[in-house]
């Protein structure tokens, strides 16, 4: 485990997992927000409405933005954090009306009936008021999320030792430009075994791996309103073209679109 991300841990959350089989919870707040390691009993759809929330499970690394979901089983260890202003909304669903999910995270695109949806559930989807127009909202919801576009773009990291002290020098100094064959030697392994297993363990070649992490970390500075040319430096492009190139590739915006989408309520 690349632990070095994660603070110290918190309790694992045991809530009843009888009815209603939906509660909701909405946030909205103006600075920055960390959540320590912690779980829940029950899967938690978390939505993003303005800013960018970034999620880290033990293997793997999700970043949110406005009009994305992401989808967390149960019982899955995770750190939350926000980068400046952020909105959203989360929705804690059953064990057993998780059952026909994938136990892996993944994120998804927001619809607009999902995101209506998932604001009035937000809100109204608790104990005290759950009632039969509720449940039908609820139902409505949990049908439109399930056919929703998935996506498995996230940042995944290595499981063994070795490569996590890459993975994590890389995460504190995204702009490192050091060659493969000094990876590897940090790594404590010969080129071509570095190259073969950083491909195995986190299904990426080190050079889209790397570009994803400074994508990544590009998406969070932008999101905490730092200048393009600024960010584009902070993550190792000596170009604000290829930075652009790179970003738009990545992420289907160009950066100072993307930095006007977080801060749009």
């Amino acid at each position: 485990m690349c632990a070095n991300f994660f603070m110290t841990p918190a309790a694992v959350d045991h809530s009843s997992t009888g009815t209603p089989w939906l509660l909701g919870g909405h946030m909205k707040q103006d600075t920055r927000r960390i959540a320590e390691r912690h779980a829940h009993a029950r899967g938690q759809i978390f939505g993003i409405e303005s800013g960018v929330m970034a999620i880290r499970t033990e293997y793997a690394y999700w970043l949110i933005g406005p009009g994305q979901c992401l989808w967390l089983p149960p019982h899955i260890p995770h750190e939350a954090r926000s980068h400046g202003a952020v909105a959203g909304w989360s929705l804690y669903v059953s064990a057993a009306k998780c059952s026909g999910l994938p136990d892996e995270p993944f994120l998804a695109g927001g619809t607009r009936l999902l995101t209506a949806l998932a604001d009035r559930l937000s809100h109204d989807a608790d104990e005290t008021r759950w009632d039969a127009q509720i449940s039908r909202l609820a139902e409505c919801f949990w049908h439109e999320f399930l056919t929703a576009p998935r996506a498995s773009v996230s940042l995944p990291f290595p499981k063994s030792e070795q490569l996590c002290r890459v993975a994590n020098t890389l995460s504190d100094n995204p702009a490192d430009s050091r060659d493969q064959k000094d990876w590897a030697k940090l790594a404590a392994m010969s080129l071509r075994s570095f190259v073969r297993h950083f491909t195995l363990e986190t299904g990426l070649p080190f050079s889209a791996w790397r570009q994803r992490l400074r994508i990544l970390n590009a998406q969070e500075k932008l999101a905490r309103g730092e200048s393009v040319a600024s960010v584009a430096l902070d993550v190792g492009y000596e170009s604000l073209g290829a930075f652009a190139t790179a970003f738009h590739k990545n992420t289907g915006y160009r950066p100072s679109d993307y930095a006007r989408l977080c801060r749009t309520p």
